[in-house]
């Protein structure tokens, strides 16, 4: 099974890591997975994380060199120096100047599972909100509908909405003297 990013065609990508993969791999002869490797420590060493994650979504898994960079990202710099002495190697190569932060994410809602809505009412209900949460939309339609007709029926005299004032009706019949 081919490992890659779903372009067959060898069209142009407009990623730049993969852009660097594909000159690495032409001018310098690397392999796909070693120039892919590459291309996530350099963008790391950067600070941006946009390549290994677009590359790990793609299906790349990294050499033990990387995730070793990437297990000393998540540790703090004490204990990522005592992992380093006690591997034996050499601070300097390995050293990534900034670390990985777990942080929570913002509270989405969940969906029922047995719910199929739409795209529409999808769209509809995160621009307006749910306004008659216990009715399903067509339910909700036919109650509007049912108040709009009962307005109409009373000739449009419906009383004020709650919390608003209403002009001074003028009185039928002749004016008031002073």
């Amino acid at each position: 099974m081919r490992k890659g990013n779903g372009k067959g065609n060898g069209g142009a990508s407009s990623a730049p890591w993969d852009d660097q993969v594909a000159h690495l791999m032409s001018r310098e002869g690397m392999a796909r997975d070693k120039a892919r490797d590459r291309v996530i420590l350099d963008f790391l060493k950067r600070g941006d994380s946009n390549a290994l994650a677009a590359l790990l979504i793609d299906g790349h898994v990294p050499a033990p060199n990387v995730r070793f960079a990437l297990a000393l990202m998540l540790l703090d710099n004490e204990a990522a120096d005592a992992t380093l002495a006690r591997q034996h190697v050499d601070p300097d190569p390995w050293w990534v100047p900034y670390r990985f932060v777990i942080k929570p994410r913002p509270a989405q809602p969940r969906r029922p599972h047995g719910a199929e809505k739409t795209a529409g009412a999808r769209d509809a209900e995160m621009k307006s909100g749910p306004l008659m949460p216990d009715l399903g939309y067509e339910a909700a339609i036919a109650r509007v509908d049912q108040a709009v007709r009962a307005t109409d029926a009373a000739g449009g005299k419906a009383g004020p909405a709650p919390g608003k004032q209403t002009a001074l009706q003028k009185r039928p019949g002749q004016k008031r003297k002073r």
